[in-house]
């Protein structure tokens, strides 16, 4: 009986666990656009950031910079309307280079998630010149 009775508990204790991270996992970056650590040769001059679930509507944050740590977003961080796990902001237009983009949501749980992804945008080769 007492091992049946200790049995339950230890079951009902790893249940609360599996539940409790499950929560937890709310939030979490998905993926971004422009990926983490990819280099491109066209940017649209947007950012996206997408989230494994719903973020709430207070402070979220996004801050793009150059090389030299100057800010080059237009500081206009939103959450689309009905995708609140979508989190935009849009940049001035970026010349060649690496850039880093920091995000900042909480949930609607009250967790803070944030993270850096970074991206390079990559010289285009000019046309070659046509001679008469």
């Amino acid at each position: 009986m007492r091992t049946k009775l200790m049995l339950r508990y230890t079951l009902a204790a790893i249940l609360g666990l599996a539940i409790n991270t499950a929560s937890q996992a709310e939030g979490i970056l998905l993926k971004s656009d422009p990926k983490n650590g990819a280099e491109i040769g066209e940017f649209d001059g947007t950012v996206k950031f997408w989230f494994s679930g719903n973020v709430g509507g207070r402070s979220p944050s996004v801050v793009v910079v150059d090389s030299n740590g100057q800010r080059v977003d237009n500081g206009d961080a939103r959450l689309v309307l009905g995708e609140r796990h979508r989190l935009t902001a849009t940049t001035k237009p970026l010349p060649p280079g690496p850039y880093a983009m920091r995000y900042r949501v909480i949930t609607e749980d009250g967790l803070i998630v944030s993270g850096v992804s970074k991206f390079v945008i990559a010289a285009t080769p000019s046309a070659p010149e046509k001679h008469p």
